[in-house]
């Protein structure tokens, strides 16, 4: 018997013997992103009996040490000793992932928050507005006098509804004495979007007082929406993140799903459904693998159809994240630059260097798979928007090739991102931008193409009413505020 079968006999009996101890592995589907994760629970599972038995362990699975390896004694390194048998495997050829399909999908309406002072004397006031490249924009949800914040719509994934948070007696920036008794009636709406852009409220989900609104993400198959449910603002928490959580919402029946103690920066579902990824930790002020004040923050993957956590320890410092449209990869914003990691696997790569940021929402993969764009500081608050190649390296450093769109102007003016997304036929890039000179607050939306010699559209320049984002105290994702045109 060669050596190569002797390694083969090993791992097919430590197999066996581990899913006699185990149990069978847990199926999670037939998606890649579900096989990822089928294979990160494998991993996991099947870590602490090795690293528990040891070598004495290996042997006796595999019928005695005179059997396997001739007779005679053998030193076995600690790292084959404590691998899994995917991890001493030989490594997998590498895969062409083809890019993602999408023929057929045409851009729609933009939701978008806008604030206005409002009558005199009155608090400034936050409502939804929409519009498109070839559409003026105009207010569709809330009133000037409604004494009710509507923000953070999200389009669901056909394009006919929406979903956004509302509250009462807020505003942004509540002191720490204000924080939790200045939120009256948060809630989730529903509303169902016409061709013509009119939109009507279909349900209204409350969440309580004392909690900001919700900022909602569809799941792909749209029958689902997740938010961050802080108890401290995750910009600049002063306490513990005990007793924040993410909640997710089956529409169907309003059934509600809670991941406790975790407190939230960003939140993806993977590209079937059947996993949500979060970005979160415990909120500190200070101390090694601080991320946007959350201490030791990593990537944690619930799955709500199991109601299941786990958590990939090879992640570190996480502030944001975005899952590959394929399903296999999440690309994040780390404390020692952009990486990305196998979810199957646990490979995890280093594709840009340490970064600067004040604003954004970190990166987003392309609506094809291509690409990842990210925002990185330049000087003061002004930012640049980066399209990185995560599968082309550089021969002289080793990181992904990158492209930084040249800033786009209005007026004269150069316009800056705040938050930067794609259009859903991965075309443009959504810019909530501002300008030198209007008080580092956003001024307005504009469409940038990726192709270079394509001309920018300016969405809306509102004067007097600026365009809005989420209140500090707020899980933030706009990720789906551009959606797509319903098919017929």
């Amino acid at each position: 018997m060669t050596d190569h079968d002797f390694e083969q006999q090993v791992r097919a009996n430590l197999r066996e013997a581990l899913d006699r101890e185990l149990g069978p592995d847990p199926t999670w589907g037939e998606s890649p992103a579900a096989r990822s994760v089928a294979q990160l629970e494998r991993r996991v599972r099947r870590r602490w009996p090795l690293r528990a038995l040891g070598v004495a362990a290996l042997i006796a699975a595999t019928g005695g040490a005179a059997a396997l390896f001739g007779g005679g004694p053998r030193n076995v390194p600690p790292t084959e000793a404590s691998a899994s048998p995917a991890e001493v495997s030989e490594p997998p050829q590498e895969a062409v992932v083809p890019p993602v399909d999408l023929a057929g999908v045409t851009n729609g309406w933009i939701a978008f928050t806008v604030r206005d002072e409002g009558p005199p004397g009155d608090d400034p006031d936050l409502d939804i507005w929409l519009v498109a490249p070839d559409l003026e924009p105009r207010r569709v949800i809330g009133t000037d006098s409604d004494g009710v914040d509507q923000l953070c719509p999200a389009f669901a994934p056909d394009g006919r509804s929406v979903a956004y948070g509302s509250v009462e007696g807020a505003g942004d920036n509540l002191d720490d004495a204000e924080w939790q008794t200045g939120y009256r009636n948060a809630a989730l709406v529903i509303a169902d979007v016409a061709d013509d852009g009119t939109v009507s409220d279909r349900e209204t989900i409350d969440i309580g007082d004392g909690l900001p609104p919700a900022c909602p993400v569809w799941s792909p198959s749209g029958d689902q929406v997740a938010f961050g449910v802080p108890r401290t603002s995750p910009i600049n928490p002063s306490g513990s993140g005990e007793g924040s959580e993410v909640w997710v919402i089956r529409l169907a029946d309003r059934r509600v799903s809670v991941v406790p103690d975790l407190l939230a920066t960003d939140l993806d579902w993977s590209p079937d459904g059947s996993v949500l990824a979060i970005s979160g930790g415990v909120a500190t002020a200070s101390g090694a693998g601080v991320t946007d004040g959350l201490q030791d923050s990593r990537i944690h993957l619930y799955a709500p159809a199991s109601d299941t956590l786990r958590s990939l320890d090879e992640t570190l410092g996480v502030s944001a994240l975005t899952w590959s449209p394929i399903g296999e990869r999440i690309a994040y914003q780390a404390t020692d630059g952009l990486r990305v990691i196998d979810v199957g696997t646990g490979e995890d790569e280093l594709l840009a260097g340490s970064y600067g940021t004040l604003h954004g929402v970190g990166p987003v993969w392309s609506p094809d798979g291509r690409t990842i764009v990210y925002q990185r500081l330049t000087s003061g608050e002004r930012h640049a928007v980066v399209l990185i190649s995560p599968d082309e390296r550089s021969t002289q450093t080793g990181l992904a090739n990158n492209v930084v769109i040249p800033p786009s102007q209005t007026g004269g003016s150069p316009l800056f991102p705040f938050r930067v997304t794609w259009s859903p036929d991965g075309e443009y890039l959504l810019y909530l931008a501002w300008t030198v000179g209007a008080g580092g607050l956003p001024a307005g939306l504009i469409a940038v193409p990726t192709d270079e010699d394509a001309e920018s559209v300016l969405l809306s320049d509102l004067e007097g009413i600026e365009v809005y984002d989420g209140y500090d105290d707020t899980t933030f994702v706009p990720i789906q505020t551009w959606g797509k045109r319903p098919s017929d």
